[in-house]
């Protein structure tokens, strides 16, 4: 019988994994990458943001020294990049933390603890703290992790963005871009 690892190793390679916007121009002699990670869905919303981050970085910026990657709803998918080759991700994704409508913040997943009650792990169903827990559980190599958490206001179907992610999406690009400068 195959293990967890065999069937994560079959079904979730990198090629499979995830549309790859912006490809890194990396430095000579690197050996590893740094990659922006963009989850949620388009369609519901807030929940589309770190998506339209990633999107937006990979069409606006020139000469980046990390990959952007839209992973969407399908969290299963990061276990791909916890391998030596990965130096860092950033995890873009719509986030409910107690701020207001519109704030950002950055943080390590060794920061908090995750409070979201959900199912067994599954692709569709993602709590990303869950997920690198067991990932450690695991024994993956896990890369440096950052969260660049955005508070929604509206997670709703079909209502795009709400203005107060409009409003400050610069500042979440900025900060996505800095963090992995």
């Amino acid at each position: 019988m195959p293990s967890i690892m065999d069937w994560i190793s079959q079904s979730l390679s990198r090629d499979k994994a995830a549309t790859v916007l912006g490809p890194a121009t990396p430095k000579f002699g690197d050996t590893t990458m740094k990659y922006l990670i963009g989850m949620g869905n388009y369609a519901m919303g807030d929940d589309g943001i770190g998506l339209r981050i990633v999107e937006h970085i990979a069409e606006e910026t020139d000469g980046l020294d990390f990959e952007c990657v839209e992973v969407g709803n399908n969290g299963m998918q990061l276990l791909t990049y916890f391998d030596e080759q990965t130096e860092k991700l950033l995890i873009a994704d719509a986030v409910k933390f107690g701020g207001t409508p519109g704030d950002h913040i950055v943080f390590s997943p060794d920061d908090v603890e995750t409070r979201k009650i959900t199912g067994n792990v599954s692709t569709h169903e993602g709590d990303i703290l869950k997920l690198i827990s067991m990932a450690k559980e695991l024994d993956l190599h896990l890369p440096e992790i950052r969260i660049l958490a955005i508070e929604p206001e509206s997670m709703k179907p079909d209502e795009g963005l709400s203005r107060a992610l409009r409003d400050n999406f610069d500042k979440y690009v900025q900060a996505a871009i800095g963090e992995l400068a």
